[in-house]
């Protein structure tokens, strides 16, 4: 029977049928005026009837999966928000990483929630939406003959977009919490979006074939390839055509509200530009600024405009951003996979991040018999002087000695962990390093055996970037697409983010910004002291999986030192482990045999 009224009370959405029974369900339910619906067993179970089959409505979505960081595993559960603390937890990320903008046609969430009593309810979301009508790569890539069953086109045209439009799922927004980023959660979000769309996602009568999701931020962030969908190239935008539709738009402001000319069913398209128009129309009144003249900055290049232009009118434009295209079933993936090859799409992202090298460095760094003596001098007071008479001190005591005979060997590309107790060693051993790389370094001791490095390599050290500049522009001499790739593997994808300074992030965001810097250097070497020690366990694992992952993407050789190494060991998982144990004890180990004599150690 048919949907004929739909209300919202309180955190459901109430249907009214044509029988004039209701149905109750949750805010977000992919149901509306003039859907089908069959009930069965007291609204225990809904289904939307498709001309392509039933999607489920009742009971909602619900899924299990895990996430593993270090030696913990965290349970998770996928799911559409019911109750009130779920929609409040969404809400507070929704308006957090979008500041009150607004998303336009159905949409419905689903919440990544997690059990454990340490970390947030609410640790994501994804949510689908209807396609626009308009996405050139994708009217490319459709545009040949389709068959499963009562969906059947022959080519991508006027016609057959206007009916099937719908036979796409749109990705509208994928959020993740700012402490989580880094350990797959959005690949998990979308694998589920998937699933979800597959068996529940209905609009006009049709369940979708395809899924897609178009954003700037998936040039930087390829989390949806690893989640299995293709890239099938760039969107237009507006730029050629956005003067033309606000002209239009607005001189019939009135008309297409009502929906009398460019009515596109349920495809968003409209509802987008008329928000646009709508904006244009805020800052005529507000700036006191004239229809012509908004309409005559619009026929420029926006990144000629001045400040004060821009900022009027950036959220006007829609610039060229990529897409991505999943088939949701055996027949969509195998027209999709047919398609990329009939079109010779790559077989993906042409990145703008930076690209494996393979290892930087040339050569090996090695210490041969390195041994090291700091030593002090006795300033004389009158307190130091009865502190020499009462306990014996003489100058030869304030000689200390770190460590001696110490040999090993870091080959080009390794990951290596320099550990052991406060006081050992590690930080003067780093700068032993670094001194053959930058220079002198100021020690004041008596340093024994050889260090070799390879020529002409370069180092960066784990340090603070520009207080004064915002983030994007901190990290030093390096291209926007590289420092925003910095940015986003390091966990700072929020794009309010970017434009902060340094000095205004919490101590979490300093350090992620730190590793970013490091991250940007386009330096063949990476060294950090104290490596992760101001971070909790679980942030110290994240920072880890993701500096581990772009050392060995970018081929950087990395040296840490660290005493709270047990909190990140297993996601730095390094290729070689230095452990300082007393001035006259070390030993060496290869990262898996660290780890097994870690398992093995009760302490």
């Amino acid at each position: 029977m048919r949907v004929r009224t739909v209300r919202f009370n309180e955190n459901n959405k109430v249907l009214r049928l044509e029988n004039g029974s209701l149905l109750t369900t949750h805010r977000y339910c992919c149901l509306g005026p003039g859907d089908n619906v069959i009930v069965k067993k007291g609204g225990r179970y809904a289904y939307a009837k498709c001309r392509n089959g039933l999607a489920q409505v009742l009971p909602t979505y619900l899924a299990r999966d895990a996430i593993t960081l270090g030696n913990r595993t965290f349970r998770l559960t996928i799911k559409e928000p019911v109750s009130e603390q779920e929609l409040h937890g969404y809400h507070q990320l929704e308006d957090y990483h979008y500041r009150g903008k607004i998303l336009h046609g159905r949409r419905v969430p689903l919440i990544v929630c997690s059990s454990d009593p340490l970390l947030p309810k609410i640790l994501g979301y994804i949510e689908l939406s209807t396609a626009f009508l308009m996405n050139r790569p994708r009217a490319v890539l459709l545009d040949a003959e389709f068959r499963n069953g009562p969906i059947q086109w022959n080519n991508w045209k006027k016609q057959t977009v206007r009916r099937y439009a719908n036979a796409i799922v749109r990705i509208a927004r994928c959020v993740v919490s700012p402490e989580f980023r880094g350990i797959g959660l959005a690949q998990i979000l979308v694998r589920h979006a998937a699933r979800y769309a597959r068996k529940h996602w209905n609009v006009g009568g049709l369940r979708p074939e395809f899924i897609e999701i178009t954003a700037d931020m998936l040039r930087y962030a390829p989390f949806v390839e690893r989640a299995g969908m293709h890239y099938v190239g760039d969107t237009e935008g507006n730029l050629s055509r956005v003067n033309r539709d606000m002209n239009y738009i607005l001189k019939n402001f009135a008309r297409v509200k009502k929906r009398e000319i460019l009515k596109e069913e349920s495809a968003g398209i409209v509802d987008l530009q008329v928000f646009y128009a709508t904006q244009l129309q805020r800052i005529q009144k507000q700036q006191r600024v004239s229809r012509k003249h908004l309409l005559a900055l619009l026929l420029r290049n926006p990144q000629r405009l001045s400040d004060y232009d821009w900022n009027l009118l950036h959220r006007i434009y829609r610039l060229p951003k990529p897409t991505f295209v999943a088939g949701l079933n055996p027949r969509a993936h195998r027209f999709l996979k047919r398609r990329i090859r009939e079109l010779d799409l790559p077989t993906s992202y042409p990145a703008q991040r930076p690209g494996p090298n393979g290892p930087r460095l040339k050569t090996h760094i090695e210490l041969r018999h390195c041994s090291l003596t700091l030593k002090s001098s006795l300033i004389r007071t009158r307190w130091t002087r009865r502190i020499q008479q009462a306990f014996g001190v003489s100058s030869d005591m304030l000689a200390t000695k770190l460590f001696s005979d110490l040999s090993f060997s870091v080959q080009p590309g390794e990951i290596v962990l320099l550990c052991g107790p406060s006081g050992a060693g590690k930080t003067t051993l780093l700068s032993l390093i670094g001194e053959k790389f930058s220079g002198p370094n100021g020690l004041s001791g008596s340093a024994e055996g050889r260090i070799l490095v390879p020529k002409d390599a370069k180092l960066s050290v784990l340090g603070p970037p520009s207080a004064t500049k915002p983030l994007i522009n901190s990290l030093g001499p390096v291209p926007f697409d590289h420092a925003l790739f910095a940015l986003n593997v390091s966990g700072l994808a929020e794009a309010h983010l970017y434009v902060k300074r340094f000095r205004e992030l919490s101590n979490g965001q300093r350090y992620r910004a730190m590793v970013a810097k490091l991250i940007a250097s386009d330096a063949d070497i990476w060294i950090a002291d104290e490596f992760c020690a101001t971070l909790d366990p679980i942030t110290s694992g994240i920072v880890c999986r993701n500096l581990r992952r772009c050392a060995k993407h970018l081929g950087v050789t990395v040296i840490v030192a660290a005493a709270n190494w047990k909190d990140f060991v297993e996601e730095l998982r390094p290729d070689l482990v230095v452990h300082l144990r007393s001035p006259w004890e070390s030993k060496i180990f290869r990262g898996a045999e660290f780890c097994r004599a870690l398992s093995r150690s009760s302490m």
